[in-house]
């Protein structure tokens, strides 16, 4: 799965945005990631009705030219208004499903993924005392295996992944003080742990400042320098971002991508 996101964004807002009950919620809608190394621009259309996410479409444009990474998911609610399913219509020969299964506390405890109807992993779900994810793990030979730990502030700064057929890397990061993009649609933490943790953390109250990378060398994990990126992130006058840089900060300060925000405020 191409990279959804962890691809990154900004804010275009036409009305005042308050972290309060009574003032409108900011709804993300939109972001576009140009990469200037590889003149690729990446979309990411997320459509929402009823405060609710329907649909997330991707896309990359190269060279003023559609791209084959495209991606599809529409999201499935139940009766209680929880998602109850994601359904991957990418590849519309080869449709995944992901159905999620709670507690009696409300919490997802498992996705089991069916292609074409067929089961081909299970995977389950832990939580801290706080209901924040800690881990997800894959049972069968997909092999998802993710980690979770979280900073004084409740942001996700270290995220482990060994998943199956790839080498285990760790990813920490720094926080600013801005409210994260994801804030107004909540829904779609639960497909970042499904998928792939890429570059945005769509839990947690606030947005990555810095990142280190690690990959397994030997038998420990080591950084690799020269991945080690900053972040320049814009906001508005309400704390919600609408531009972001992501440098290189050991390569000459290059930069890697840059991200621009479209929200609807009701």
């Amino acid at each position: 799965m191409r990279k959804i996101a962890f691809i990154l964004f900004l804010c275009i807002i036409s009305f005042s945005c308050k972290k309060d009950e009574q003032s409108p919620i900011c709804q993300l809608t939109k972001f576009i990631t140009e990469y200037p190394a590889t003149n690729l621009i990446h979309y990411d259309l997320i459509t929402v009705k009823d405060n609710r996410i329907e649909l997330i479409n991707s896309y990359d444009v190269k060279n003023a030219k559609d791209t084959s990474g495209r991606i599809k998911i529409f999201y499935e609610y139940n009766s209680l208004g929880k998602v109850s399913a994601f359904r991957d219509e990418s590849n519309i020969n080869k449709i995944s499903r992901f159905d999620l299964t709670y507690d009696t506390s409300g919490m997802a405890i498992k996705s089991t993924q069916k292609t074409n109807g067929v089961i081909n992993d299970e995977i389950v779900f832990e939580y801290d005392a706080q209901k924040r994810p800690i881990s997800a793990t894959g049972l069968r030979l997909l092999g998802v295996n993710r980690s979770i730990e979280y900073d004084a502030n409740g942001n996700p700064y270290r995220i482990y992944r060994s998943d199956y057929g790839s080498l285990p890397t760790l990813n920490e990061h720094t926080f600013d003080d801005n409210r994260n993009f994801f804030e107004g649609i909540p829904e779609i933490r639960l497909y970042w742990l499904i998928r792939p943790l890429y570059a945005f953390i769509p839990f947690g109250g606030n947005n990555i400042r810095s990142t280190k990378f690690f990959t397994l060398k030997g038998t420990e994990l080591k950084e690799v320098p020269e991945l080690r990126t900053i972040r320049e992130t814009s906001a508005n006058e309400r704390g919600f971002p609408i531009s972001m840089k992501i440098i290189l900060e050991n390569q000459n300060k290059t930069l890697s991508a840059e991200s621009k925000f479209e929200f609807n405020c009701q």
